[in-house]
C-alpha cells in the first residue's frame, strides 16, 4: 500500500515537472517569436529615435544617428529593417511602397536603396564629410566612428573598389577641385554628371581643366579669333614679305 502511494507521487511529481519545463518551454518561445521582439525593441527606440528628416542632405546623418543607436541598444540585425520603417519621411515610405519588397528586405538594402533614390550625390557625402562637428554628449571615439561611416558611404559612391591607386587619384582629385574657379568647377561639374562613375579621374581631371584653360581667358569666356579684316588693314604683304604701311601724302589743297 505505501509503496504504491509513494509510487502514485512520484508520478505526479515527475508529470507537474514535465508540465512546467513545457511551460517554460511555451515562454521561451513566446518571447524569442519575431512578434514579441519588434514590440520589445520598437518599445525600446520610441523615444530615442527621430523621424527621418526631408532634407537629403541631413538622411546620410539620420541613417548614421540610427545605426549608432542600433549599435548601443545592441538591436538584433534582422529586426533592423522593421523597426526602422516607422520612422521613415512619407517621400521615403512611398518610395519604399513602389520598390521591390525583396530588394529592401534587410537594413543595409533599405539604406542603399532611399539614398540612391534621395539622390545623396558624392558630392553631398563630401561636404557633410568636411562639415561634420562633435556632438557635446559624444567621445571623440564615437566621432571618429561617424566620420569613418560618412567617410565609407563617400568611397563607395565613387566606386572605388577597395583600390588603394583609386584612393589617392580621389584624395587628389578632390583637393585639386577645391582649388577651382567657379567657371571651371562648372565646367567640370558638367563633364563628372556625363561620366559613367561620375568623377573624371585625376589625370582625366587635369587634362579636361588644361584644355579648357587653354581656350578661354582668365574670366572663363572663351579667348575670340583676330578677325582676318583687321589682319589686312593693318598690313601688306608683298611678294609673300610681310611690309608695314606706308602714310599716304594728303591730297587735300594746301591752305
Amino acid at each position: 500500500m505505501e509503496e504504491r502511494r509513494w509510487q502514485e507521487q512520484k508520478e505526479f511529481e515527475e508529470r507537474k515537472w514535465r508540465e512546467e519545463l513545457e511551460l517554460k518551454k511555451n515562454e521561451q518561445k513566446y518571447r524569442e517569436s519575431t512578434a514579441v521582439k519588434v514590440k520589445t525593441w520598437g518599445d525600446a527606440l520610441r523615444n530615442v529615435i527621430c523621424k527621418m528628416p526631408n532634407e537629403s542632405i541631413e538622411v546620410v546623418s539620420w541613417f548614421m544617428s540610427v545605426e549608432k543607436l542600433f549599435d548601443r541598444l545592441k538591436v538584433p540585425e534582422e529586426l533592423q529593417a522593421v523597426l526602422v520603417r516607422p520612422y521613415l519621411s512619407e517621400r521615403a515610405k512611398i518610395l519604399m511602397s513602389k520598390c521591390d519588397p525583396a530588394h529592401t528586405a534587410t537594413y543595409q538594402a533599405i539604406k542603399k536603396f532611399l539614398l540612391q533614390e534621395l539622390h545623396s550625390s558624392s558630392s553631398v557625402y563630401l561636404d557633410k564629410f568636411n562639415s561634420l562637428a562633435r556632438d557635446k554628449d559624444e567621445t571623440f571615439g564615437q566621432f571618429s566612428t561617424r566620420l569613418v561611416s560618412l567617410f565609407e558611404y563617400y568611397v563607395e559612391s565613387r566606386k572605388i573598389d577597395h583600390s588603394y591607386e583609386r584612393l589617392v587619384d580621389l584624395v587628389v582629385y578632390d583637393r585639386i577641385k577645391s582649388q577651382l574657379t567657379p567657371f571651371l568647377a562648372r565646367h567640370v561639374l558638367a563633364l563628372e554628371a556625363a561620366h559613367k562613375d561620375g568623377w573624371l579621374g585625376r589625370l582625366g581631371l587635369v587634362e579636361a581643366v588644361d584644355a579648357y584653360m587653354a581656350n578661354t581667358q582668365n574670366d572663363g569666356k572663351p579667348r575670340m579669333p583676330i578677325p582676318l579684316a583687321q589682319f589686312r588693314s593693318s598690313v601688306n604683304y608683298a611678294n609673300g614679305k610681310r611690309v608695314p604701311d606706308v602714310p599716304k601724302p594728303p591730297t587735300g589743297k594746301v591752305m
